[in-house]
Parts: C-alpha cells; sequence; structure tokens
C-alpha cells in the first residue's frame, strides 16, 4: 500500500507541476481558448454566400444589328448577377480582356442564329472563361444555363403572343381552299354556271378566311423573327406576295362566265390559284417541320475554358497547399529560434560576442532560408513530378515566387519567437497563423465570398499571395503578377525590419 501511495503521490506531484505551468501562461490559456473562436466567429461574419457577379463582355458579327440590340435590351435586364460589359465584334481582343482579368466571361453569340434553328440546329452561345477553380467552373456552366433558360423563355413568350391560338387553323382552311377550287374546276369543266357561280362565292369567302389565318399566322413567325433580330423577312414577303395573288385571283373568277374561250381563261386562273395555294402549302410546312425542342430551347450555353491544359481538381488546389505548408513550415522554424536561443542562455552569449544583431538575424535568415528551399524543392518534385500537376510557366518564376514567400514567412515567425516566451507559446502562435491562412487565404474557399473588411485580414497573409501566384504561374503559365508580388515582399521587408528592432532590444535586456 506505501509503494501504492507513493505512486500517486509522485504522479500527483508531476501532474501538478503541468497544470500550474500553464496557468502561470495565462496569455497561453488566452490564445488557446479564444484565438480559434476569434477566427472562427471573424470568419462566419465575414463569409458571403452570395453568388459571384460576372463581368461579361459579348462578341458578335455586327453590333449594330437589331439581333446586337435586341440583345443589349434583354441582357442589360436578366439579373444582377450578369454584369453587362458592352458588345464588340473583335474576340481576339475580347480575349485579351480576359486575360488580364478586366472581365470574367465572354458570351459569344452565333453569327446567323436564326438559320440555325430554321435548319433544326440550336444556337450554341458560347461561354469563354479563364477559371481554374472547379467549383468556380461549375458555377459558370450553372450560370449559362439559368439565364440561357431567361432568354429562351423571353422569346417563346414574345414569339408565341403573337398569333398563338390562329396558328392552329392555317392547315384547315388551307385544305378547305383547295378543296373548294377543286370543285370549281370540276364545275367549269361540265360548264354548270350554277353551280361555277356558287363555288366562285364559296372560294371567294374561303380565300378571306384563309388570308386572314395565314396572316395571324404571319404574327407568329414575324414575332419570333423580331424576337431573335432577324432583318431577312424573304420567306414571310414571299408568303404575303402569294396571299395578294391568291386574293386578286379569287377576286377575278366573280365574273360571269360565257363563252370556252372565257371558260379557258378562268381554268387558267385557277390553274394559277391553285398553284398559289400549293406552294403557300409548301412555305407553311416548313414552319411546321422545325422540331419542337429546338423551339422550345432555340438558345443553349457551352462553357469553353481557354486554358491551355485541362486541369484536375487536384491540380488547382496543389500550389494552394504549397504555398500553406511551406508558410507554416518557415513560420515554425523561426518562431522556435530565438525561443530556444532565450531558454539555453545562448542570448548573453549574443551580447558578450562582436556579433550583431543585424548579423545574427541575417545568419538565421539564411540558415533557414537553405532549409526551407531544400525541403521546396523536394515538396516541388513530389507533387509536379510525382502527382502530374502541371508547371505551364518559367521555372526561374516559380523559384522567385517561393523565395518571397519564404523570406516573408520568415519574418513572420521571427517576431513571434521574440513575442513568445516558450515553446508552447510559439506553436500555438505558428498554429493560429495556420489555421487563419486556411479560412482566409483563398486556399480552399474564394476571396470573392468574403465581405470587404474581412478581407484586410486576407491580404494580411504571405499564403494569400503565394496562392495566387504560383496558380497564375503553374496552372496558367502567367507571367509574374508584378503588384501581388511587391506586395508580398514589401510584407517581408516590414517583419524584418520589426524583427530586427525586436532583436536589437532583446540582446539588449539579455
Amino acid at each position: 500500500m506505501t509503494e501504492i501511495t507513493q505512486f500517486f503521490i509522485r504522479l500527483s506531484a508531476f501532474l501538478g507541476r503541468e497544470i500550474f505551468a500553464v496557468l502561470r501562461q495565462p496569455m497561453l490559456i488566452l490564445t488557446l481558448v479564444l484565438g480559434p473562436f476569434l477566427i472562427l466567429l471573424l470568419f462566419g461574419l465575414g463569409f458571403n454566400n452570395q453568388a459571384q457577379p460576372l463581368r461579361t463582355l459579348f462578341v458578335i458579327d455586327d453590333e449594330n444589328s437589331e439581333l446586337a440590340q435586341n440583345l443589349e435590351e434583354t441582357v442589360s435586364t436578366l439579373g444582377p448577377q450578369l454584369i453587362y460589359e458592352g458588345i464588340t465584334t473583335d474576340k481576339a481582343k475580347a480575349v485579351e480582356k480576359l486575360l488580364r482579368r478586366e472581365i470574367d466571361l465572354i458570351a459569344e453569340v452565333p453569327a446567323h442564329a436564326e438559320e440555325l434553328i430554321r435548319n433544326n440546329q440550336p444556337a450554341v452561345i458560347t461561354l469563354l472563361h479563364y477559371e481554374i477553380d472547379p467549383m468556380q467552373k461549375d458555377y459558370i456552366s450553372v450560370f449559362g444555363e439559368v439565364y440561357i433558360n431567361e432568354i429562351n423563355r423571353r422569346v417563346l413568350l414574345e414569339a408565341t403572343q403573337q398569333g398563338q391560338q390562329e396558328s392552329t387553323a392555317v392547315q384547315q382552311s388551307l385544305e378547305t381552299t383547295k378543296q373548294t377550287a377543286a370543285n370549281l374546276n370540276q364545275a367549269l369543266e361540265l360548264q354548270d354556271q350554277q353551280r361555277v357561280q356558287q363555288e366562285q362565292q364559296v372560294l371567294e369567302r374561303d380565300t378571306d378566311i384563309l388570308i386572314q389565318t395565314v396572316g395571324a399566322s404571319m404574327g407568329l413567325v414575324n414575332g419570333f423573327n423580331q424576337a431573335m433580330g432577324y432583318e431577312d423577312n424573304s420567306e414571310t414577303a414571299a408568303i404575303e406576295d402569294l396571299l395578294n395573288d391568291i386574293d386578286q385571283n379569287s377576286q377575278a373568277n366573280s365574273s360571269e362566265i360565257g363563252g370556252t374561250q372565257e371558260v379557258t381563261a378562268e381554268k387558267q386562273r385557277l390553274t394559277q390559284l391553285e398553284g398559289d395555294l400549293d406552294e403557300l402549302d409548301t412555305l407553311l410546312q416548313e414552319f411546321q417541320t422545325i422540331d419542337p425542342n429546338i423551339l422550345v430551347r432555340p438558345f443553349r450555353s457551352e462553357p469553353k475554358s481557354i486554358v491551355s491544359t485541362e486541369l484536375r481538381p487536384s491540380d488547382f488546389f496543389a500550389p494552394a497547399v504549397i504555398a500553406l505548408l511551406m508558410q507554416h513550415l518557415a513560420v515554425t522554424f523561426a518562431a522556435l529560434s530565438v525561443v530556444t536561443e532565450r531558454r539555453a542562455g545562448t542570448m548573453e552569449l549574443f551580447r558578450i560576442s562582436p556579433i550583431s544583431p543585424i548579423e545574427t538575424l541575417l545568419s538565421k535568415y539564411l540558415s533557414y532560408l537553405l532549409l526551407a528551399g531544400l525541403l521546396t524543392a523536394v515538396l516541388t518534385i513530389v507533387v509536379v513530378y510525382g502527382l502530374g500537376v502541371p508547371m505551364l510557366g518559367p521555372w526561374s518564376l516559380y523559384v522567385l515566387i517561393m523565395a518571397a514567400l519564404i523570406f516573408t514567412s520568415l519574418g513572420i515567425g521571427f517576431v513571434i519567437s521574440l513575442v513568445a516566451k516558450t515553446d508552447s507559446q510559439a506553436v500555438q502562435y505558428s498554429m493560429i497563423l495556420l489555421l487563419t491562412s486556411v479560412f482566409f487565404s483563398g486556399a480552399f474557399i474564394g476571396l470573392h465570398l468574403l465581405r470587404g473588411p474581412v478581407k484586410i485580414v486576407s491580404w494580411a497573409i504571405p499564403a494569400t499571395y503565394g496562392i495566387r501566384l504560383l496558380q497564375d504561374i503553374m496552372l496558367r503559365g502567367y507571367l509574374v503578377n508584378t503588384l501581388l508580388l511587391s506586395g508580398l515582399t514589401a510584407i517581408g521587408v516590414v517583419f524584418f525590419l520589426l524583427a530586427w528592432f525586436m532583436m536589437r532590444r532583446a540582446m539588449a535586456q539579455a
């Protein structure tokens, strides 16, 4: 029993020591408890789940055409998620704007949309984008479907409002008129004057009904053409000419027939009338043979990326993983550096030695730059040659970006190391920075989903710059964005100067 009691006494002594060691560090407890909570709270306040508006430029052959004018009137009222950037005929300049990220989307409208639909082919509006984020690609596909469905709805609504009910009676009226013309022709063959007069009256009545019915149906066709912005009305004009000829021939047949010569003349007019009716039947059937699916959905969208390489979802997240890992490793290495020196008592040796604070700091910077550079090389080889992630840009720029990222991360790490009192605090501060980077750097959630003020946190994190720069150089083949690289380097210089000042003070106090 004595040994068991002593065992628990020794155990409780170490237990109490560790508990009191933690309690003597109130900043550590505050960081552990409030740090993750504040990060999650800030993320919850800043997260914006609204869909991103897309700046869309339309490419069309003739920007002065009626289709372009109707398109401008229609698109500008579709909804807030589509920011109308105008119409252009120069596709090459539109692509240059897309590459410079001045616009988000190019909507390429086919030149002869109405002709494609008449030939049972959908008018495909190609959506050109330069996105590599798989979620953004899916969003563009849904975006295209939603707005194309709205355009289709408006086209059909405008088309069917004109002559929707009247169009069903066209074929029946045409067949009745043709039958009346055949009856009149038979009466002329029999030279039955009374029957000829009766059939002429019926024919005149039937042609009047036919003209009215076809005229209503032409309202449907003209409405469709107007909604499509189609200027060529040659087919509808031909139908109108036929209707005029039919009207004239039917009226000409109303005179009384006397001799054989008049019968022959009337039969010629009647033959011409029947020919006009057959031609009218042929033209009207052309509209009836269009596939109903094409009529219901005359337009459809087709997203198409101009990125030269087909990217997998894992390819998109690879640069973010590289940036986060190297930032965390550099920050952690530097964060433990001065704390370890202070605990080992070497800070006092540094003070009495001829080495200056700037020399001490630079030596640490160089040593960790070399170590982090070696780890970066190994990680990059595994990602590019092992996992097959593309490297579309030059390697020299990739090295420059990683050097700036590591330099800035080391500066943050040295400041943490000079602030922290113990190893535990340094590690916890590094983990807080990593957690913040995961949520706010755009690694897994796009920065466009964060509200404006919260983005200040994002642009204070080195990984935010590193992710954007690495995605551009690896997945897009971009040259380095000098503004982002300058911003990342400026943050590194600020933390270097701050670490130098704090190192001088720490060595003086030692």
